[in-house]
């Protein structure tokens, strides 16, 4: 006979045991109940899915409606799904028949084939509206359409070239009758200082300049067109920086060029004037050297040659000097020589002036003389009488 304290076991082991299994399906009933009654548990989105339209592609020319789809997919298998939401691995394809359909404008439910049985799909939209046209083909002219005359450093561009010069379009009959100009047109990142070397699509416009619905062959054409970029010479000169030697005085500059050829916007040539001043530093330089040196030019601007050989000559101080010393020296002699012949002239006059003043007293004692000798002879023929 079971004792008492062994039912009373026995009766906490079964009401834990009912509590475990009542818990249990309150967690997972919900799974099981999708498991059991067969719904989806996963879902991914097939974005851009590619729509294959089915018609008679020597006769009819179709344009006007989107060419890619939406899909949503759905399914309890997750790798099945993976595999059918991913475009390398998908087996499924979405069409439109248009087999049964004549020209004009139509809308088309779209539909999906080939999907695994495993997955269930559903499309956004589920149709698409197509125009239907008689297939026509023919040759036009390319014309390049350039964004603006000027590249970005403000050059001219020259007359644009294409080539091929003339391309086939295929399109439909009503849509060739639209056609104003077939053209190729440049886009703005395509232009730079040397001007425009791109292949560029091709595109056919309307009379209101709107782009119509062709295939073209070439699908691209290249075109062309040169910077035109205005020149000129200038003069070269050179400007001492830096620190000069001890005991020098300047710097010569001997250049290789005495003048370069700047490529600029006529705004540029025109502020940099006639001639360029081409920085040398001449630190640490004690005897003579020859540099290689850049020539300073604007950005936006070239120059040719882009470098300059410089001679750099250092001065002595010292050479000045000694040539001022001769100069002093000439000078000294110089007026040694005029103080001689200064001397020398006024000893000559002093002589002249001395025979002069001896010649006077002569003529003067001789009058004398001559004066006294007559008042004798007065005197003596008064003394007479």
């Amino acid at each position: 006979m079971i004792s008492k304290e062994k039912r009373t076991s026995i009766l906490y082991g079964f009401v834990a045991l009912l509590f475990s299994i009542i818990l249990y399906f309150n967690a997972n009933g919900q799974t099981m109940q999708n498991t059991l009654s067969g719904n989806e548990s996963y879902s991914q989105t097939a974005s851009d899915v590619s729509i294959q339209l089915l018609y008679d592609t020597d006769k009819y020319y179709i344009h006007g409606y989107e060419n890619t789809t939406t899909v949503k997919l759905a399914s309890a298998n997750r790798i099945q799904l993976m595999a059918e939401a991913n475009e390398d691995t998908r087996t499924f394809r979405v069409t439109a028949d248009l087999a049964h359909l004549g020209e004009g404008t139509h809308e088309v439910p779209l539909k999906i084939k080939n999907l695994s049985s495993a997955v269930t799909a559903k499309l956004q939209p589920e149709t698409i509206t197509v125009t239907i046209e008689k297939k026509v083909t023919k040759d036009f002219e390319v014309k390049a359409i350039l964004p603006t005359e000027t590249t970005p450093s403000g050059y001219n561009l020259t007359e644009t070239t294409v080539d091929p010069t003339k391309v086939t379009i295929t399109t439909g009959d009503k849509t060739l009758a639209e056609i104003h100009q077939v053209v190729a047109k440049v886009n703005p990142s395509m232009i730079t200082d040397d001007g425009v070397n791109s292949n560029v699509s091709v595109q056919a416009l309307n009379s209101a300049g709107e782009p119509l619905s062709i295939v073209s062959d070439p699908v691209q054409v290249n075109v062309t067109s040169d910077a035109i970029k205005p020149k000129k010479t200038v003069s070269l000169y050179g400007i001492q920086q830096g620190t000069k030697g001890e005991g020098i005085k300047n710097y010569n500059f001997k250049f290789s060029e005495l003048e370069a050829e700047v490529t600029g916007t006529t705004e540029q040539l025109a502020q940099i004037g006639d001639s360029i001043a081409v920085p040398i530093d001449i630190s640490g330089i004690t005897h003579r050297t020859t540099r290689t040196i850049q020539i300073p030019i604007e950005q936006g601007m070239s120059v040719s040659p882009k470098s300059v050989k410089v001679e750099i000559t250092p001065v002595l101080e010292s050479t000045t000097s000694d040539s001022s010393v001769d100069k002093n020296q000439s000078s000294t002699k110089r007026n040694d020589s005029t103080t001689s012949t200064t001397k020398s002239t006024t000893s000559s006059t002093s002589l002249s002036s001395v025979q002069t003043e001896s010649k006077q007293t002569s003529e003067s004692t001789d009058s004398s003389e001559s004066t006294m000798q007559s008042t004798q002879e007065s005197q003596t023929y008064s003394s007479e009488n």
